[in-house]
């Protein structure tokens, strides 16, 4: 099992406004002027460059600040899964997208991205489940630690 700190979307240190662009590209393997590119022509068609870019802004740790889970829960040892509850080290609001991203073992933006691009497509109807979720998950247990990437 692959640590999803190696994997995360980050925004990189030296970008031109937040790092938004640079990290998309350093994620997906594309240079960061087709990124750029692809971003103003969301911006002029679609209008909803901007929105994105700050979300992403918003969501993205940046490159030197990425928190992590401990140590004994990265690759599951022994074929332990970490607790499914909220994390208190990679959260937004209430920690829920980032215990469930770490119990899942993927990238907690992307988890974040969905739960708001499904509250959006919803009509913000699955916000309650979220409320729920944050209230029937239990607590975390695990002291907070922040690793340089």
């Amino acid at each position: 099992m692959q640590s999803v700190t190696n994997n995360r979307l980050v925004r990189v240190e030296d970008g031109w406004i937040a790092g938004v662009c640079g990290g998309v590209a350093q994620r997906v393997g594309l240079p960061t002027t087709l990124v750029r590119l692809a971003w103003i022509a969301a911006v002029l068609f679609f209008g909803t460059g901007l929105l994105l870019y700050g979300v992403l802004w918003w969501l993205m740790p940046s490159e030197g600040n990425v928190p992590v889970e401990p140590s004994v829960w990265v690759g599951g040892e022994n074929g332990r899964r970490p607790p499914l509850e909220r994390t208190a080290h990679d959260k937004k609001i209430f920690g829920v997208c980032g215990g469930l991203a770490r119990r899942a073992d993927v990238d907690p933006t992307l988890v974040r991205l969905g739960a708001l691009a499904l509250a959006g497509l919803s009509f913000g109807t699955v916000l309650p489940l979220y409320l729920v979720a944050a209230l029937a998950m239990p607590p975390p247990s695990s002291p907070i630690s922040t690793v340089p990437a």
